[in-house]
């Protein structure tokens, strides 16, 4: 009987955490849908755990690191440091670019601008991220 009752509980809790970690789950699915331009700005601002995690996606994710480097390669004040970097290293995988950006604090602080000031990119990198 105390097995019983001791296996009942077990299951009771785990069933209970189970469908609080999905509400918690759906719930953040819910903020970044329903969060406008100015709030997801305002967060991604005021957070650097979230602009450490953007960071992340501009070098792991493939498609925000090519968007990221294109612009950086075509913004008159990033795309002279950009260009010495690739000809100083002809044919470097674009990870190696961003690896490069993401060490200089003048060219982060131009993707991460460029990052909070497109609406669009601003919410890809949230939802990339769990936001």
């Amino acid at each position: 009987m105390k097995k019983l009752l001791f296996i009942l509980t077990v299951i009771s809790f785990v069933s209970f955490t189970s469908c609080n970690s999905s509400k918690s789950a759906a719930a953040s699915d819910l903020a970044s849908e329903t969060m406008d331009y100015a709030g997801m700005k305002d967060l991604f601002t005021n957070s650097p755990e979230i602009q450490g995690k953007v960071q992340d996606q501009l070098l792991n994710n493939t498609a925000l690191r090519n968007k990221a480097t294109s612009y950086l390669k075509d913004n008159p004040e990033s795309a002279a440091k950009v260009g010495e970097f690739i000809e100083a290293n002809p044919g470097a995988a674009k990870g190696k670019l961003m690896q490069y950006v993401l060490d200089n604090p003048e060219l982060t602080k131009k993707a991460m601008d460029w990052v909070s000031s497109n609406p669009d990119i601003l919410k890809k990198a949230l939802k990339l991220i769990g936001m």
